[in-house]
């Protein structure tokens, strides 16, 4: 374990609750909490907001439980060193197995339960400070732009997880002599930890679809259109027209790279939404309706049944948590 690391994680004395307890404890109906850093309350930050904290630092004081929560205008990057835990997203449990880089956009509900003692580092940034070119002509459409938390484990044959742990603690070490002032060396640093994290990013996504091309490009495309249309109820043919192509050639894409049709996929993730607002919300189930565009709760019941294979009440009462 590098030294570095241990110089910065001291004092772990929390005791470890289990998730399913904590969510049984749970039963008052809250809406998501929107946090700058998670517990801080005002979500308002600086278009120049840079900080870095080790996982403990934070999680230790909330018995290392991060209950759901969504950064509005900040995103993060979780590197885990040693320990492990549960990322929970979307109604999904993804295990978090050291060493493992997280990268959570902008917007995306999620919460933790981390094991006792997990060491690592969190590093959040106005998405302001890369929209506006601070960091210089780096790419970092995987991690920025991005809608989908993303886990990438790391290789530590080519020393991937020693070096990002190398650069979290230096920025550490500047950012709590001078906490706030963003000197080139302080940009040149988070500009090293982004653009690791996106090659990382973009390497998986390679491995995983097997190189990239055109119809993956077209999907991706897809994709990030779908996340700013997909309460306005287009057809296919206009997603098509948004893209440049035809809806015969979107179609024929989205079959071959992720085995859906489009409108399968605009369908997918209203209900993904669908399921964010059953499970981190106590909006009504015709409310939720109504916001993702569906023509009338009875139709959005029928849909919601027929795909997930419970009822949107009984998919609440299992999946509910309120903080």
């Amino acid at each position: 374990m590098p030294a570095i690391v241990r110089l910065v994680e001291t004092a772990k004395t929390c005791t470890f609750r289990s998730w399913t307890t904590i969510r049984g404890q749970m039963s008052t109906a809250r809406q998501i909490r929107k946090f700058g850093l998670y517990g801080e309350g005002n979500p308002a930050s600086s278009p120049e907001f840079v900080h870095v904290e080790t996982i403990s630092a934070r999680s230790r004081l909330h018995n290392w439980i991060i209950s759901p929560h969504v950064h509005p205008n900040i995103f993060q990057l979780l590197h885990l060193i040693d320990g492990g835990g549960i990322l929970s997203v979307d109604g999904a449990e993804i295990a978090l197995e050291p060493p493992v880089l997280v990268i959570v956009p902008c917007g995306c509900v999620h919460a933790f339960r981390f094991e006792p003692d997990t060491m690592g580092w969190v590093l959040s940034v106005a998405d302001a400070l890369v929209a506006e070119g601070k960091l210089g002509p780096i790419d970092l459409s995987s991690t920025v732009q991005g809608s989908q938390v993303m886990r990438i484990p790391l290789d530590d044959a080519r020393g991937s997880s020693d070096l990002m742990a190398h650069a979290f603690a230096e920025l550490a070490v500047r950012h709590q002599s001078a906490p706030g002032v963003l000197s080139n060396t302080v940009i040149s640093i988070v500009g090293l930890i982004l653009s690791l994290a996106e090659e990382m990013a973009q390497e998986r996504a390679a491995r995983l679809e097997g190189g990239q091309d055109r119809r993956i490009s077209l999907v991706r495309r897809f994709g990030k259109l779908v996340e700013t249309h997909m309460r306005e109820q287009w057809s296919v043919e206009r997603y098509a027209q948004e893209l440049g192509t035809t809806a015969p050639t979107l179609t024929r894409a989205c079959r071959e790279v992720v085995g859906r049709a489009p409108a399968q996929m605009v369908q997918d993730r209203r209900l993904r939404e669908a399921k964010r607002a059953l499970s981190y919300t106590d909006a009504s189930v015709s409310m939720i309706s109504d916001d993702l565009g569906f023509s009338d709760p009875a139709y959005f019941a029928r849909v919601f049944k027929q795909q997930i294979g419970v009822t949107a009440s009984a998919y609440r009462k299992e999946r509910f948590w309120a903080a």
